[in-house]
């Protein structure tokens, strides 16, 4: 019971499982930050991410932190359900309901917001021990705040795609994550996230 709530706290996008096995991997991060004008960044960090799955239902979450240039602080987690389709021999789709949060800190502010949305996981094995993913989602975000401004939100999407590969024990992932985070469109502020990961994953 333990282990299944640690897990379903977690988010694991396109690693290789086996049938109602919790997967776990942690990696290396690298986010790149444009957040509106002046600021852009490039931040290395790190993260972890795992999916339990339950039949062909899946329950995933992800958290990442980065820091370094200018000073700045960059937090993100998110966690989600989705339900894995087979496509006859074409790979397999999973349609999954989103929910997360990210955070930018700057000396002397903050940008941050909550979003929610769909999304959707496609992945192809052209080995068994090598498989594609792209992915990709939209939806909104709220409880946006930045420091000394009022903001709204708006629409939210995002887009990636990776290759991981059976290493070992486990698989090795590498992929890069697009997400656009609408803050202020009066004051052109937004945040949006480039992650570019390379990770090690096992099941359990």
């Amino acid at each position: 019971m333990f282990k299944s709530a640690f897990v379903a706290a977690l988010l694991a996008s396109g690693s290789l499982t086996v049938a109602n096995a919790a997967t776990v991997s942690v990696g290396y991060d690298n986010v790149g930050i444009n957040a509106g004008p002046g600021l852009n960044m490039t931040l290395p960090g790190g993260c972890v991410r795992a999916h339990q799955d339950f039949g062909p239902w899946v329950v995933m979450g992800q958290f990442e932190g980065a820091s370094g240039e200018n000073h700045a602080d960059f937090f993100g987690g998110h966690a989600g359900v989705g339900y894995r389709l087979p496509l006859d021999g074409l790979g397999t789709i999973t349609p999954s309901l989103r929910m997360g949060y990210d955070a930018l800190n700057i000396p002397g502010g903050s940008l941050d917001a909550a979003f929610a949305g769909v999304h959707v996981n496609y992945t192809y094995a052209i080995t068994k021990a090598v498989h594609l993913y792209a992915d990709g989602g939209f939806g909104r975000d709220f409880a946006t705040q930045v420091t000394g401004l009022s903001t709204i939100g708006g629409l939210t999407y995002e887009g990636g795609g990776g290759m991981n590969f059976v290493v070992g024990p486990g698989a090795l992932d590498v992929g890069y994550q697009y997400r656009h985070l609408p803050l202020s469109t009066a004051h052109d502020l937004h945040l949006d996230t480039g992650q570019f990961t390379i990770g090690y994953g096992m099941s359990f």
